[in-house]
């Protein structure tokens, strides 16, 4: 691996304190705290163009500058269509132990007009829930069509949530918000997410929350309105749908797909050269193959697979479950005895 600039990429985590956050993440994946500053632990990022290697060749570099090297060998073809050498996607876990604000996204269009400095993104994303307390919901969407004065009255009033569709989640579910959407993380909630790499988030309402120095959190009440959808109806859950034994394609949009595979199948798989793969161990361990070498991903082990990395496997060594996210859909992962070449050891 040493002497290859095309292998499987480890990324440092970045943990970001979070006034609603939770801190059972540095336990999740098996990481030391870091110091204690201010507000609990509510994200980790996992996969970031400002994320530093920690394998291989290029140990110590942040992501988009292997990514600017690479070029279309990591981020692939399709993928720098769109948005050039930059790494196009996020992925991170959420540990809500107390709700989040009611939020909303603009669109790429939106961000590209409006929001420079963000390198005109918008953010659509979705949502992996891993665990869940009794009860645990998120809003999502609004449950008739309102309109600006009404979501206004609203927000002045402290009802807001009042107008939105509340959905109970548990383990397992999918829910994704597509730019424009209007949500909240509700508390007791461990989640994975995906989404476009951007953070542009304007907040419509937070509880009269106030932050460690007494002030209320600033809301982003005319930019969120001129980007939120407000036709009523429901539909956040992602059903998805099975591409083969031991994977179920759990959400496919716009910007990027998300699968799930069942370690307790060994599974053979190829990145597509159009895009990059994000793979991310939820339960159990697997143990990641290539032409170059082998590693094993502990729980929350992830790992950014290079557009041109080809063929690789993926073992359970005591079951479990991977998703696997991509910018275009990566070709079908192959169980074992289902036909296709058999993956390099």
């Amino acid at each position: 691996m040493a002497n290859s600039d095309i292998y499987p990429l480890a990324l440092d985590v970045r943990f970001s304190r979070r006034i609603w956050g939770g801190g059972r993440l540095p336990g999740y994946l098996g990481t030391e705290e870091p110091p204690a500053d201010g507000d609990p632990i509510g994200e980790g990022w996992l996969v970031y163009e400002d994320n530093e290697v920690l394998n291989g060749r290029f140990a110590g570099r942040r992501l988009r500058d292997v990514a600017h090297d690479l070029g279309v060998r990591l981020v692939g073809t399709a993928s720098a269509a769109r948005y050039g050498a930059r790494v196009p996607l996020l992925a991170k876990f959420i540990d809500a132990a107390e709700r989040l604000s009611v939020q909303v996204h603009p669109d790429d269009a939106y961000a590209l007009t409006h929001e420079a400095a963000s390198g005109h993104l918008g953010k659509s994303e979705a949502w992996y829930v891993l665990e869940a307390a009794e009860g645990a919901h998120v809003l999502w969407g609004f449950r008739e069509d309102v309109d600006e004065s009404r979501v206004r009255a609203a927000v002045m009033n402290g009802t807001l949530p009042e107008l939105m569709n509340r959905v109970e989640v548990g383990p397992g579910d999918v829910i994704y918000n597509p730019a424009g959407t209007v949500h909240a993380i509700g508390a007791g909630i461990l989640l994975f997410e995906i989404q476009q790499s951007s953070d542009l988030t304007y907040r419509l309402y937070d509880y009269q929350r106030r932050d460690a120095s007494g002030r209320q959190r600033e809301l982003h009440l005319e930019p969120a309105l001129r980007v939120a959808a407000l036709a009523g109806g429901a539909g956040a859950r992602s059903t998805g749908f099975e591409l083969g034994p031991g994977r179920r394609r759990l959400l496919s949009c716009p910007h990027f797909v998300m699968d799930a595979l069942d370690l307790a199948l060994a599974a053979d798989g190829r990145t597509d050269p159009t895009s990059l793969q994000i793979v991310c161990v939820i339960q159990g361990t697997a143990r990641l193959r290539w032409s170059g070498g082998e590693e094993r991903l502990a729980k929350g082990g992830t790992r950014v697979l290079p557009a041109a990395l080809g063929r690789y496997r993926l073992e359970g060594e005591d079951g479990g479950v991977a998703l696997v996210c991509a910018v275009t859909a990566p070709v079908a992962v192959v169980a074992d005895g289902d036909g296709g070449d058999p993956a390099p050891r």
